[in-house]
């Protein structure tokens, strides 16, 4: 899949709970990606492939990040490649990101699920990044397929020795996030095999963090805030507890329909979400949620005792 797509790939700027004021970029369509996560917040995934393509054009990308930074009137930490899907599918990935250094001041960050960092040149395209952070969430093939759900052929001993190799090679600041859900990949086994995993490969800092908005399948459980943080006290090297976002985002740009709209669509958010990527009161966000669920645009879920909202 290629080509112009008409398609507004940069949103935000958003508030992240890891890179502060964050405008994200789309490289891929909702929502391609080599796995299935049954924790996935943006739902199940309808492309379910590991072959990379062109999938957005890349000078439409670029083209709407320096529009969007020009509206700006001060420029956000990170330029984020992350969103909707996988963005090392992207074939294009070495060269946005070297041209998003070219035309911005940001650090440019990629979320990705490592999966494809078995590829050199995968590794060669994100070497480009300032800050890369990968997912690990079972390091065997029985808890991969269970809670990852990866397309065939990928195998969970080839993602970590992908792993490896780029913590060995890398420049820049490399996170490893750890999503642990509930009696899946939480045993003292399989946490101790993560952690084992984790040092052998060596990230700056690993991030824990468990199931907090809707999952794409139902009954996904999360870990409690205090389970989490005593798995990190006895990972053996620098490990955190991914907390709540605490940047706020510029404020209403006078497009906060249009704002809300394009991120529900891409991450259920409750009211508190809302107000804080949009820089309102609270109050406002709850008035324009329940407005735009009137008019079907989006829709209430509930899930951990909190009503987030997705867009349609």
């Amino acid at each position: 899949m290629s080509g112009s797509s008409g398609q507004q790939a940069v949103f935000g700027p958003v508030p992240s709970r890891r890179l502060g004021l964050s405008l994200g970029v789309d490289l891929v369509y909702p929502k391609t990606c080599p796995l299935d996560c049954i924790y996935c917040e943006l739902g199940r995934t309808t492309a379910h492939t590991a072959q990379r393509g062109l999938f957005r054009d890349a000078d439409e990308v670029l083209a709407q990040v320096e529009k969007r930074l020009a509206e700006m009137e001060t420029p956000p930490d990170f330029v984020t490649l992350a969103g909707s899907g996988e963005p090392t599918l992207h074939l294009d990935l070495g060269r946005i990101i070297a041209e998003l250094k070219r035309i911005s001041p940001c650090r440019v960050a990629v979320l990705t699920n490592g999966v494809l960092l078995a590829d050199p040149q995968v590794r060669r395209d994100l070497a480009l990044a300032d800050v890369v952070i990968p997912s690990l969430d079972a390091v065997t093939q029985e808890i991969f397929e269970c809670i990852n759900r990866p397309a065939p052929g990928i195998i969970i001993e080839d993602v970590i020795a992908g792993l490896k190799a780029f913590a060995k090679g890398f420049g820049g600041r490399l996170w490893l996030e750890v999503l642990l859900a509930a009696g899946i990949n939480d045993s003292p086994e399989h946490l101790a095999a993560l952690a084992t995993t984790a040092r052998d490969i060596g990230p700056e800092l690993v991030q824990l963090n468990t199931v907090i908005r809707p999952p794409a399948v139902a009954g996904v459980g999360a870990l409690s805030l205090e389970r989490l943080e005593e798995i990190a006290a006895g990972f053996g090297l620098p490990c955190t507890v991914t907390a709540p976002p605490r940047a706020a985002a510029a404020g209403d740009r006078g497009d906060l329909e249009r704002q809300v709209c394009e991120m529900t669509r891409r991450r259920p958010c409750t009211i508190s979400d809302v107000a804080a990527i949009a820089g309102v009161e609270p109050g406002r966000a709850e008035r324009l949620l329940h407005e735009l669920a009137r008019q079907g645009r989006v829709r209430a879920e509930n899930f951990g005792g909190e009503t987030f909202y997705r867009g349609v």
